[in-house]
Formats: structure tokens, C-alpha cells, sequence
């Protein structure tokens, strides 16, 4: 979980909420209404480098979904871009021990519907490129 816990700190350290409070790492709780959850999704497989060594550089896909309070459907997308300004200005950084070389923003926020309480839900696909 590497990769989410440094995605999770700089959400954190670019004021957009709070590790166990409003943002969490692979799932997302009941409560409270208003949150962000970052999964790690499909991504394309690690890219082989050749030079004076082999080395690969690593792609995963990161999802994020927010969630608001019931009938308020613009916060929950509004949370999304906080959330994309600030992961999609990541370029060549180590943040938590993880050397990023970009973060690609691949979708804009799209509605996921509504959870069983009928609180809105946004999602925001990310590329990521990082360092092994």
C-alpha cells in the first residue's frame, strides 16, 4: 500500500482532508457522509528502459471516489478537483518513500450513482508512472 499511502500524504500535506478522517486508502466507510477513498485499479504493466542497465518503470492505475452528503451532488465532484489538482501536479517527486516520475490524469470526474443512502459518488481514473 505503498503507493496509496503516499497518494493519501499528499492529500494530506495539500489540505484536501485527512487520513482516517475523510480519506481513506481502499475502501470506504459508512460514515461520515462527506469522503474520499483511493484505490489502486488495473494498470498497464511495467515499461522496460534499456540503457547501461535494464530497468522497468511501473504504471499501476489509481481510482479515486468521493462521496457527499445526500443532494449535494456538486461537493462530491467539487472534492474531485481538489483531488485531481493535486495528485496531477505530481512530477518527478518522492513523496513517503516513493519515487514518482508523474501522475496522468486519464478521466475527468464522472458520476458512479448514488450509495445505498443515496449520496451522490464521483470517480477520477489516475495513470501513475513510478521508480521500482
Amino acid at each position: 500500500m505503498a503507493l496509496l499511502d503516499a497518494l493519501g500524504a499528499r492529500l494530506v500535506a495539500d489540505g484536501v482532508g485527512t487520513l482516517a478522517t475523510d480519506i481513506f486508502l481502499s475502501y470506504i466507510p459508512t460514515s461520515p457522509d462527506t469522503v474520499v477513498g483511493i484505490y489502486e485499479d488495473r494498470g498497464n504493466g511495467a515499461e522496460q528502459v534499456f540503457g547501461a542497465s535494464v530497468a522497468s518503470i511501473e504504471r499501476p492505475a489509481v481510482r479515486i471516489v468521493a462521496r457527499a452528503p445526500r443532494n449535494d451532488y456538486p461537493a462530491a465532484r467539487t472534492k474531485l478537483l481538489a483531488v485531481r489538482a493535486s495528485l496531477g501536479a505530481i512530477r518527478d517527486e518522492t513523496i513517503s518513500g516513493v519515487s514518482f516520475m508523474c501522475v496522468m490524469v486519464n478521466s475527468d470526474p464522472y458520476p458512479m450513482g448514488q450509495d445505498e443512502h443515496e449520496r451522490p459518488m464521483f470517480g477520477l481514473d489516475l495513470q501513475v508512472w513510478v521508480r521500482p
